[in-house]
């Protein structure tokens, strides 16, 4: 007597969601992306000025973000001034900072909660795909093909997981852009 029971509310428990009610964990939830005027270049430059880090001195993954953004910063400048080759150094330099911290931490996280009740603009793969696709673009100029065309995968490789964590209207702007050099 106690089989029959058994097996008739283990059978509801499996086939219930298969009839139309997924179950949570299955439910994907679209998120709108977050506007430029919340997620941009600016906004993280500014949260990571101040005393500069040296890769030698970093302990944690957050002195690594530091680290990159602030070689961001350098690279930019240089990259508006059309001084290409010291651009091409930077943002290679905070390349190597920013993929230190993938392995610890692999998502973007608008409110990455830095301290206690501190929070900040997390953005690694963003920042990589941005570096990568700037990268390209310098390679592309000096008639770097083949090295402009890899710079282009690996960028289209961190928006993808940026994308995925967080969307950023900023981000979908860098996705463009890649798709638009890669011919797709």
């Amino acid at each position: 007597m106690v089989r029959p029971f058994l097996l008739t509310i283990l059978s509801s428990i499996i086939l219930l969601p298969l009839l139309g009610c997924p179950p949570a964990s299955l439910r994907v939830e679209k998120k709108e992306p977050i506007p430029i005027q919340v997620v941009n270049l600016e906004s993280i430059l500014e949260e990571n000025e101040g005393l500069e880090i040296q890769e030698e001195d970093c302990k944690e993954a957050r002195d690594f973000y530091r680290g990159g953004v602030q070689q961001k910063a350098k690279a930019e400048k240089h990259f508006q001034e059309r001084n290409y080759f010291e651009a091409l150094r930077f943002f290679r330099r905070s390349i190597d900072f920013l993929e230190k911290i993938i392995p610890l931490i692999p998502e973007d996280d608008a409110e990455y909660e830095l301290f206690e009740g501190t929070g900040i603009l997390f953005f690694p793969n963003l920042l990589l795909a941005d570096n990568h696709l700037k990268v390209a673009k310098i390679c592309q100029i000096h008639g770097k093909r083949d090295e402009s065309k890899r710079n282009l995968r690996k960028a289209k490789t961190f928006i993808e997981k940026s994308l995925r964590a967080e969307p950023t209207e900023w981000g979908l702007g860098i996705q463009s852009e890649i798709q638009a050099l890669l011919g797709q």
